[in-house]
């Protein structure tokens, strides 16, 4: 890997250098196969970069930190102040997280039984393709597992969950309620253990950020020497060979020309833009809410791929749903300085075979934000919630307290927000897309 002197010695080229770059063929070039790279390759370089600063002691604060092959457990339902670097978390469950290496073999999974508690064991493999395990799957009984990498023979006396790349990034999710039931969460997330061999010690270093640099180059070289060419793939890998970063290359800055280094820099300048633009397709649009009924598997659809990663990665539809809403009933986005209200009819709440949730987040950043009652998310297990006389349910958005009381209110942030529907273990309406949200209706100003 390029040490971070290396990637700092090859910032980005300003916006007037890429401005030229239609003048040089050989830049051009590079720019076009390296934007092509960008987005094939963000959740592999997301992934590896994420890799290093939880497996390392990047700063102070950091909430997880552990060697590979290792549990390490959030051991608070998250806030604000405990989030580190998770997008769009929940508020919901504890946060189980570990990184996976399985190239020098099998890592054994034991789970204790769970009973009706849920949770779930998310595998993200480099592609950033999840696989589920946990109480859809295996009901909450006690489970031994071996978790295989690609070509690896399986080993006996175990359930084989095979693996699409040798390195993998878990994150569990263990259902927890603040106050008593928290700690017996803990201990049920403690009693989940791998068995495989630890990777080095935890040690302090620099936190990775490849995304403004040529590391990013050298680490998606790096995961794509690391992982089987992909059916329907090959022409790609070879288009990226010429570039330098390919499986069948080993990227180095030092032999590239001016160009091709201009032109990389400049793929990585305009990357964002292109995800930020054309990346998130939702296949259900309902009454303000937007979801994608195939974000778990885009197949060769890199750019949903991308932009899933980049809004904090997703779970397989069957284990959960997250509509997600930017915008009031009126088509205009979501405002910390207004008020709004959500109405569930009595009959129309979320279906779910486990539970759902409602959270806002700061737009910008998908984070949690500080409020007066420490209040971050609002649902079918919030005490004290008060229905209207005809049964159903209205719940009030705002970033102070409403006139109508704390009882239904999820404060949002003062800035601009978006809202997530978390619907866990959801039924067949949900599925298939029959079920809508009801829509977010503004009511002042």
């Amino acid at each position: 890997m390029l040490t971070l002197a290396l990637a700092l010695a090859a910032a980005l080229p300003s916006a007037e250098q890429c401005r030229a770059v239609a003048g040089n063929p050989e830049a051009a070039l590079a720019q076009s196969i390296g934007l092509q790279g960008y987005i094939y390759g963000y959740p592999m370089v997301d992934l590896l970069r994420q890799r290093h600063n939880e497996t390392h002691r990047v700063a102070a604060e950091q909430p997880v930190a552990a060697p590979a092959n290792t549990m390490a457990i959030y051991p608070h339902l998250l806030t604000p102040e405990t989030q580190g670097q998770l997008r769009a978390a929940n508020v919901d469950t504890l946060y189980l997280n570990a990184w996976l290496d399985l190239s020098k073999g099998p890592v054994m999974l034991d789970v204790p039984a769970m009973g009706d508690r849920y949770y779930t064991l998310a595998f993200m493999d480099l592609y950033g393709r999840p696989l589920h395990i946990g109480t859809r799957t295996n009901g909450g009984a006690t489970t031994r597992y071996a978790l295989v990498g690609p070509g690896t023979p399986a080993p006996e006396g175990a359930e084989v969950i095979r693996l699409a790349t040798d390195t993998v990034w878990m994150l569990g999710r263990v259902l927890a309620v603040a106050g008593p039931d928290l700690e017996r969460a803990r201990e049920l997330s403690a009693a989940i253990r791998f068995d495989g061999p630890s990777g080095p010690p935890v040690e302090a270093a620099e936190p990775l950020r490849p995304f403004d640099s040529l590391l990013f180059y050298a680490l998606l070289n790096e995961a794509l020497r690391g992982v089987p060419v992909r059916a329907g793939e090959a022409g790609l890998m070879a288009m990226f060979d010429k570039a330098g970063f390919g499986p069948g290359a080993a990227f180095d800055p030092a032999s590239l020309s001016e160009g091709q280094k201009l032109g990389l820099g400049c793929a990585l300048r305009s990357g964002p833009g292109v995800l930020s633009q054309r990346g998130f397709r939702p296949t259900h649009v309902r009454n303000g809410w937007m979801w994608s009924s195939n974000i778990a598997d885009p197949g060769f659809d890199y750019l949903l791929r991308a932009e899933a990663a980049r809004g904090g990665y997703v779970n397989d539809p069957e284990e959960s749903i997250y509509p997600a809403a930017i915008t009031d009933h009126r088509g205009e986005p979501l405002q910390g300085g207004r008020r709004y209200r959500i109405r569930f009819a009595a009959d129309g709440l979320p279906p779910v075979d486990a539970f759902w949730s409602i959270t806002a987040y700061d737009r910008a950043t998908s984070q949690l934000m500080p409020n007066a009652i420490g209040r971050y998310t609002i649902g079918d297990r919030t005490d004290g919630l008060v229905r209207d006389e005809d049964g159903s349910l209205t719940l009030h958005l705002s970033s102070s307290e409403p006139p109508e009381g704390k009882a239904n209110w999820l404060p949002v942030p003062a800035t601009p927000f978006h809202v997530v529907l978390r619907m866990y273990l959801p039924q067949k309406d949900a599925l298939d897309g029959h079920y809508a949200p009801p829509q977010i209706e503004r009511i002042e100003p």
